[in-house]
């Protein structure tokens, strides 16, 4: 199990963060997520199914369903990734991703384009691995970054950001 603890700019709030996943053989990955707020004492829990898939035109398409309890609803949703790779080293690469959600009950449709720059520098310092990424989402148009090195997870997206760091 993963835990963490999360600081993020919208709440305010220092948050305990744990996630496990759980793989079969043939790649059904059940994920579940949860969170609690240290400031309001609240709880959220999130339940992921999903099948993936791993297509010649594609890197990835993930097909699944997912429940969260703060909005009581189940989304659908089908995901699609394309890697390409920038330099022969593998350690920088440009991501298209795509999808589609729809939420069951309230009917709300979730599209979703991006595209990703990605850079893995190993030993940045000494024992320490540093990962960069910068993004731009077509449906919000809003840049978005992440700067991760080991335990360390420091992510920004239009006027938000938020802080994590690894137990």
């Amino acid at each position: 199990m993963e835990s963490a603890l999360r600081f993020d700019s919208r709440g305010r709030a220092l948050l305990l963060t744990a996630r496990e996943q759980f793989v079969s053989d043939d790649n059904v990955i059940l994920e579940v997520k949860g969170a609690l707020n240290t400031k309001t004492g609240t709880s959220n829990l999130q339940a992921t199914l999903m099948k993936k898939m791993f297509p010649e035109v594609l890197s990835r398409i993930d097909v699944g369903a997912c429940f969260n309890s703060e909005s009581d609803e189940v989304t659908y949703s089908i995901y699609g990734k394309k890697q390409f790779e920038l330099e022969e080293d593998g350690l920088t690469s440009l991501n298209l991703k795509g999808g589609y959600g729809l939420a069951y009950r309230s009917r709300r449709h979730m599209p979703t384009a991006k595209i990703e720059l990605n850079r893995k520098i190993f030993n940045f310092t000494e024992d320490q691995d540093l990962k960069i990424k910068l993004g731009y989402d077509l449906m919000s148009k809003k840049f978005y970054g992440q700067m991760r090195e080991n335990n360390w997870t420091l992510n920004y997206k239009g006027s938000r950001w938020d802080v994590e760091y690894a137990l």
